[in-house]
């Protein structure tokens, strides 16, 4: 997996084209994740793809938020876990390998 461009990634089998731009790609061992984000809010805007371009989830999948909303950023803690941080103040610390919430902080 490699990014080619500000909106591209290619795959062993796939190119992935997003319509707005990529913030930020982590790797973990069987996929990766991406963040796509502008200036304005994205809702449901962490993906998860395997090294062959599918992909497996998004971000609301796991936090069942009823509006889904934008997320700002997000930070690799372990190979299991992931902090992803919502526009709206509040951190949702993720366990990968069973698809749930762990845990959330509010910033506000």
């Amino acid at each position: 997996m490699r990014q080619v461009n500000e909106k591209q990634i290619e795959t062993t089998d796939n190119k992935l084209t997003f319509e707005v731009a990529i913030k930020k790609i982590i790797e973990y061992k069987n996929f990766f994740l991406v963040l796509v984000r502008e200036r304005k809010e994205v809702p449901n805007n962490i993906i998860a793809y395997d090294y062959s371009g599918n992909e497996l989830w998004r971000i609301n999948d796991i936090v069942k938020a009823k509006i889904a909303r934008g997320y700002d950023n997000m930070e690799k803690k372990a190979e299991d876990l992931l902090e992803a941080y919502c526009e709206l103040g509040i951190i949702y610390e993720i366990d990968l390998d069973r698809k749930q919430v762990n845990n959330k902080k509010y910033l506000r």
